[in-house]
C-alpha cells in the first residue's frame, strides 16, 4: 500500500466515525468516548504521515546477496534469507534507538524495538534480493528516525571499505551497540560465504566478493569499544544547540573536553545557566581502539553545581 493509499484509508475511516459519532444518542457515552478516542489515533497517525511525506518519505532500502547461498535459478537458501535479514534488522533497530534519543547501554533489550520494524515489499531475481521499507508510522516516535537509521546503517556498512582513519572517524561518531550489530551482520555474510549489496537512498555499498566481506567483517570485529562513567570538576565553557555539542574545561591542567549532549538532557539550552561556573560534569565515555589507537567520545548526561562553591565565573 503506497503512502497515498494509506492517507485515503485513514481519512476514509475518520469520515466515518465523523459520522457515527453524529447519530449517536445522549445515553451512549461509553460508545462516544470509544468512538472519540480511535478518531485522536486517526488524527495522529494522518498528522505523522503527514510530516513523513514533508521529510522525503518512508525508511527504503534493497539487500542483494550472492555466493553460496544463492542458486543459479535465482533461489536463496530460506536459513540464510531469514538470517540476514534478522540480522540486518537488529542493525536498523540498534541504530533508530540511539537516533530516537536513547543511549543504549553495553547488553540489554533495545527500548521500542518494535516500533522500528521494516517489511519485505518485494523480492527479485538473479543475484537473490529483497526490497524493505517502513509501513506503519508510529505516531509516538519521532518522525523520519527509521529512514535515518537505515542511512547510518548504510553509512557504517559503506565506511568498513574506507582508510582506517577514515573507518575510525566513522565508528567514533555511532554506538558501541551499533558497532557490534555491525559486526554480527558482516559475520554472518562471511560465514556463508555471501556477497551483498545494498541500496538505501543515494547510497549504495557493494561487498561483490567474499574476500571484500570477510575484511569488513575482521575490520568491524576488531574494533574494541568500551564504556565507562566518568564525574569531571570543571567549567562549563561553551554549549552549542546546533550539533548539540559541548566544551567542559577540567579544572586540572585546564585541558577542554569536547563531546556531545546526551538526549538525557532535551533541551541543551537548559545548561546555559551553567556557563563559567564551576561544576561537576557526569559524562558517558566511548572508547573506540583500532591499531593500538585509542579514540574517546564524550557524551554530557548530567550536571550540577559544586556545593558550596562561591568562586565567581570566569569570564571569557
Amino acid at each position: 500500500m503506497s503512502a497515498a493509499d494509506d492517507r485515503a484509508y485513514l481519512e476514509a475511516q475518520r469520515a466515518f466515525i465523523h459520522e457515527r459519532l453524529g447519530r449517536l444518542g445522549p445515553e451512549q457515552k461509553l460508545l462516544r468516548i470509544n468512538l472519540e478516542s480511535r478518531l485522536r489515533r486517526l488524527d495522529e497517525e494522518i498528522a505523522a504521515l503527514e510530516t513523513v511525506a514533508a521529510i522525503g518519505g518512508r525508511a527504503k532500502a534493497s539487500l542483494v546477496f550472492g555466493g553460496n547461498p544463492v542458486a543459479e535459478a535465482g533461489a536463496i537458501e530460506a536459513t540464510f534469507g531469514a538470517d540476514a535479514l534478522k540480522a540486518f534488522q537488529r542493525l536498523v533497530s540498534t541504530t533508530a534507538s540511539t537516533l530516537g534519543g536513547r543511549e543504549l547501554g553495553a547488553r540489554g533489550r533495545i527500548p521500542d524495538e518494535k516500533s522500528y520494524r521494516l517489511f519485505v515489499t518485494g523480492t527479485f531475481p538473479g543475484s537473490f534480493g529483497f526490497e524493505l521499507e517502513e509501513m506503519v508510522t508510529e505516531p509516538e516516535q519521532e518522525p523520519g528516525v527509521l529512514r535515518g537509521a537505515v542511512d547510518e546503517a548504510s553509512r557504517l556498512l559503506q565506511a568498513t571499505q574506507l582508510e582506517e582513519e577514515a573507518y575510525a572517524d566513522a565508528v567514533a561518531q555511532s554506538n558501541p551497540r551499533v558497532v557490534r550489530a555491525l559486526a554480527s551482520f558482516l559475520e554472518l555474510m562471511e560465514s556463508r560465504g555471501a556477497t551483498l549489496r545494498l541500496a538505501a537512498g543515494e547510497r549504495e555499498c557493494r561487498f561483490e566478493t567474499p574476500e571484500l566481506v570477510a575484511a569488513a567483517a575482521e575490520r568491524a570485529r576488531k574494533t574494541d569499544i568500551r564504556e565507562s562513567e566518568e564525574r569531571l570538576t570543571g567549567v562549563l565553557s561553551g554549549v552549542f544547540a546546533v550539533g548539540r555539542q559541548f566544551e567542559f574545561q577540567l579544572d586540572e591542567r585546564g585541558e577542554v573536553v569536547r563531546g556531545r549532549v546526551g538526549y538525557g538532557i532535551a533541551d541543551p539550552a537548559s545548561l546555559k545557566p551553567y556557563l563559567w561556573t564551576r561544576c561537576v560534569a557526569h559524562v558517558w565515555i566511548v572508547t573506540v581502539e583500532r591499531t593500538g589507537k585509542e579514540h574517546r567520545t564524550y557524551y554530557l548526561t548530567r550536571i550540577e553545581p559544586l556545593p558550596g562553591d562561591e568562586t565567581e565565573p570566569e569570564q571569557r
